[in-house]
């Protein structure tokens, strides 16, 4: 959602077209989630609005170094310019609008639960102990997506957070028995003789890229941290 960045309140000079630009980002946000497409547009406005809560808590170092133009977030730390103009208009903005994203926000982690009540990641066949890497079956359109998973992990403010990276691998028939997938993904790929599987189950026809697989990727992460289960199939 490119209208509607930090920037835009830090660098404001126009009132009432930053409100314009606020407004019509927000219902783009709306549009979509009455599509049921929850991502990119909730991940944008909640960084956004951790954002703007950090400028808010940092207004009066802003006053003595200058005018804020990002947020380092390796880092932990704001971005700041000199400039001669009061930083007011931004306070002014972030206060009107914060209310506005919150009410958005919520709007789509309404969607995004929906989805996690719906849903639920089974295990095929015997897990192995070495789950970072692995597939996960996905229902798409009245067939199954297969995609190949890794985990990663990456460090920032001093934490450290799990990621799951994917990657459409092949596509198969929706009544393809899992079991079946699965053997033919380890004669495929020699590289993992002994992967870890899972299928998203799911009667919810929602758009995949948009908002099934961002759910089914942290449900899964979930899944791994408590170490994973037998399979049933």
């Amino acid at each position: 959602m490119p209208s509607l960045d930090l920037a835009l309140f830090t660098s404001a000079h126009d009132e009432e077209s930053a409100r314009y630009r606020v407004l019509h980002g927000l219902q783009e946000a709306r549009r979509a989630f009455g599509e049921n497409h929850v991502y990119p547009h909730l991940a944008d406005l909640i960084h956004l609005h951790e954002a703007m809560q950090e400028v808010t808590g940092e207004s009066e170092v802003l006053r003595g170094r200058g005018q804020i133009t990002g947020i380092d977030l390796n880092q932990g730390a704001l971005r700041y310019e000199p400039t001669d103009e009061p930083a007011f208009l931004f306070e002014t903005l972030i206060e009107w609008a914060s209310p506005l994203i919150e009410d958005v926000i919520e709007e789509g982690r309404a969607i995004f639960d929906f989805v996690d009540e719906h849903t639920e990641v089974e295990a095929v066949g015997i897990v192995p102990s070495y789950q970072d890497e692995g597939y996960l079956l996905i229902p798409d359109s009245g067939a199954l997506r297969i995609l190949r998973y890794a985990v990663s992990i990456f460090t920032r403010h001093d934490e450290r957070f799990r990621s799951l990276r994917t990657a459409v691998i092949g596509q198969a028939p929706a009544d393809a028995p899992p079991h079946d997938l699965k053997q033919r993904l380890i004669a495929q790929h020699p590289d993992l003789p002994t992967p870890a599987t899972y299928r998203l189950a799911t009667d919810l026809d929602f758009p995949v890229e948009a908002t099934i697989l961002p759910v089914a990727k942290r449900k899964l992460l979930q899944y791994l941290a408590v170490g994973g289960a037998l399979g049933d199939c």
